[in-house]
């Protein structure tokens, strides 16, 4: 369905008068929601926000076995690790240190008034102490300073931007820097820890080793206290070349063995790390990059699965993924480290293979040698021994030192980059942006209440609708009339010749006029409706003085014999209801003169509804009412009849049967869609000449469809030209 500019038009004048139809419920809407949201604005407690900045540095591993001067090179911190130090530092561990050092205030207590009637001795109304568990206390103070703390990476940089939001300016960027010292404390701590296992690693090796060494020493000294072969060389200047090849080959033995002993340490100590899944310790003693690369990408995940699990929970969906992440990244690194681990054993075999190749020369020397003293050949060896084993105890001794050295150069991760300052201006509530917000949000919540309320009213709101879904003629659109009294609504129509309700009237009976009172003949009409309170009997009072001012003969008969409206109306409500009326006449056989009566001020005729009957219309009375009908018409021009309403009652379906034409009122945003159909239905199943329907109390914002009105200066005029 394709929309034109007469659509959009129409639909933008039916909102437009929606919003006059309901604008004291715009108004109240609009105010209610300003009112409680400006309320809800000025008791926020403000918020204030401090911001520190810091770097986030690069990390120099070394291997502690590497040789002097090994180390891997520096390597710059990446998007990744920045998001790591990030997630480290918005972890528990630093929340519980920084509220350690910088514990939250005492909140002061609320004296409610259950607390005052129990200073005043009802103790039935004092609190009941509960006690409370301090760790339960303590994990909800830091998963509160988690909520106020945020870390946040600027683009394309490695900095980072901690703030921390508090009620307290001052305590704000006091926090904001607890957070920085603290964080480089725990991560030095961590460091140190990690040196401090490796270092301790290496002493247990070098105190094997250096008994190694002493076993040696003792074990060729006490050969040499056996055989006497103390001071054997000493004094000599020269030896055989066969010693010094002996020598030579000795040294390079005991060179080879180090070097073989180096590697088995580092296969021992990487086995270790890998079978302890200690990704640090295995960062620390490898020196292949794929290796420590590995071993950090696994760090950082479990970090950053630390943190999830505190926030979110064990069970949270999150989680698994972080696990299936570790899981494969533990792989890899398995991988890499059987990698390594066969790079060391390719050393190995190279170095014991040439301990051997070095023990088969020396072997073979000794062979050669075998000419010469047994003993002080055998005394050489166990030497050559001992110096091999003091040549790898002083090699790890060193690298022992250097680990230790290491330790006190250690640089936190982090370094800052600007204090936190105490912010003048709090963060939150932002009263410019939620005033608008809230202007915002009243005029939506009015406009939606307008449009609810207009939506799920029950009557028609529009009289393109009312149009649309009624197949009858609208005979005329009647605006609301105000009043301070019934009788000053009734005399409207006297009082204010000119207005819109009159002039609606007036074409009322001027169209009814021309429709159906052709030749002369007298017209009998019968209005009716769906409920009460609809309009009905002030129109058929208009229609009937409008109708006699035009020179016409009228009469006006109230069938509602269960209300009685019309004397009402007439008699000021001071003469009481009379005691003879319509339902007189169908039910007695009363006479018609003893029953009608004259309105003094319009000049037209009227019957009164009579006394209460309590059973339906007979056969009789049926006929006696159209016979009286009919005796009427050759006395008046224009009878209306003010029958009752339709749901529920049966009496307005005999007289809409009898009457000449019949009118269906329908009051302006009251009457039901569903009831008003349900009434025609019933007019037309009883043979009831359907003339049209008539809106009453329409609103003023609907009536732009119904052309001209006169305006106050008009109305005076004419009413100067009535007079004369």
């Amino acid at each position: 369905m394709s929309w034109t500019a007469q659509d959009v038009g129409l639909v933008i004048r039916q909102t437009c008068r929606a919003f006059l139809r309901h604008r004291m419920l715009f108004a109240l809407t609009v105010l209610g929601v300003v009112g409680v949201g400006g309320a809800i604005t000025l008791s926020l407690k403000p918020r204030y926000t401090a911001t520190a900045t810091v770097v986030v540095a690069g990390h120099a591993q070394q291997d502690p076995l590497a040789p002097n001067g090994q180390q891997q090179n520096q390597t710059p911190p990446d998007d990744e690790l920045v998001s790591t130090e990030a997630a480290m530092i918005h972890s528990r561990d630093v929340a519980a240190a920084v509220l350690a050092q910088l514990p939250p205030p005492a909140q002061p207590a609320h004296a409610g008034l259950r607390d005052r009637l129990c200073h005043m001795g009802l103790g039935f109304m004092c609190h009941v102490a509960k006690p409370v568990d301090p760790q339960v206390q303590r994990m909800h103070e830091e998963d509160a300073f988690l909520n106020s703390l945020t870390i946040t990476p600027e683009p394309r940089t490695q900095i980072l931007d901690i703030s921390v939001v508090d009620g307290d300016p001052a305590r704000a960027a006091a926090l904001a820097d607890a957070v920085v010292t603290n964080y480089q404390r725990i991560a030095l701590a961590r460091q140190t820890a990690d040196i401090n296992r490796v270092a301790a690693w290496l002493d247990s090796r070098t105190a094997a080793l250096r008994q190694r060494w002493l076993d040696a020493v003792q074990k060729a000294n006490a050969f040499d206290n056996a055989h006497g072969l103390t001071n054997t060389n000493e004094g000599s200047t020269s030896s055989p070349l066969i010693e010094r090849q002996i020598a030579d080959t000795a040294s390079n033995l005991s060179q080879a063995q180090g070097r073989l002993a180096a590697a088995q340490a580092r296969a021992d100590a990487l086995k270790d790390a890998a079978a302890r899944g200690d990704a640090r310790a295995a960062v620390a003693l490898s020196q292949e990059p794929i290796l420590v690369a590995t071993a950090n990408s696994l760090m950082q995940l479990e970090s950053t699965r630390q943190e999830e699990a505190a926030t979110y929970g064990p069970q949270h969906p999150r989680l698994r993924a972080l696990d299936q992440q570790i899981a494969t990244t533990r792989a890899s690194l398995a991988a890499e480290t059987q990698a390594a681990l066969n790079t060391i054993r390719e050393d190995q075999i190279s170095a014991r293979a040439e301990v051997d190749r070095l023990n088969e020369n020396l072997d073979l020397l000794r062979e050669k040698a075998g000419g010469q003293s047994g003993p002080q050949a055998e005394y050489r060896t166990l030497d050559q021994e001992a110096q091999s084993a003091r040549t790898v105890y002083e090699t790890f001794l060193e690298h022992a030192k250097e680990v230790v050295d290491r330790a006190a150069l250690l640089q936190p991760p982090i370094a800052m980059v600007s204090h936190a300052s105490a912010p003048d201006v709090p963060s939150f509530p932002n009263r410019k942006k939620l005033g608008i917000g809230l202007i915002a949000v009243a005029l939506a919540a009015g406009a939606g209440a307008v449009l609810l309320r207009d939506y799920f009213t029950a009557g028609f709101t529009e009289i393109e609708r009312l149009r649309a879904a009624i197949p009858l003629p609208l005979l005329a659109v009647v605006p609301k009339v105000g009043g301070r009294s019934e009788q000053t609504v009734r005399r409207h129509v006297l009082d204010h010749p000119y207005s819109r309700a009159t002039e609606a009237v007036r074409s009322l009976v001027m169209q009814l006029s021309m429709r159906v009172h052709e030749g002369g003949q007298p017209l009998c009409l019968a209005i009716t409706s769906a409920g009460p309170e609809e309009g009905k009997s002030t129109l058929a009072l208009w229609m009937a003085a409008v109708a006699r001012r035009g020179g016409q003969k009228v009469l006006v008969i109230d069938a509602d014999h269960r209300r009685g409206m019309l004397d009402h109306y007439l008699t000021d409500g001071t003469t009481g209801r009379p005691s003879l009326g319509m339902s007189d006449l169908v039910s007695s056989g009363v006479r018609v003169a003893d029953v009608i009566r004259t309105d003094p001020e319009a000049g037209f005729d009227y019957i009164p509804a009579g006394r209460t009957i309590e059973h339906a219309f007979s056969p009789v009375e049926i006929r006696r009412l159209r016979a009286m009908l009919v005796e009427l018409k050759h006395s008046y021009e224009l009878i209306i009849i003010d029958c009752p309403p339709l749901l529920g009652l049966s009496d307005a379906l005999v007289h809409a049967n009898m009457a000449d034409q019949v009118i269906f009122v329908c009051r302006w945003k009251s009457t039901a869609q569903r009831a008003v159909m349900a009434c025609l239905e019933r007019l037309e199943a009883c043979g009831a000449h359907l003339a049209g329907v008539v809106a009453t109390m329409v609103e003023d914002n609907a009536m732009d469809v119904m052309g001209y009105s006169y305006g106050n200066r008009d109305i005076r005029i004419l009413s100067r030209f009535d007079e004369h």
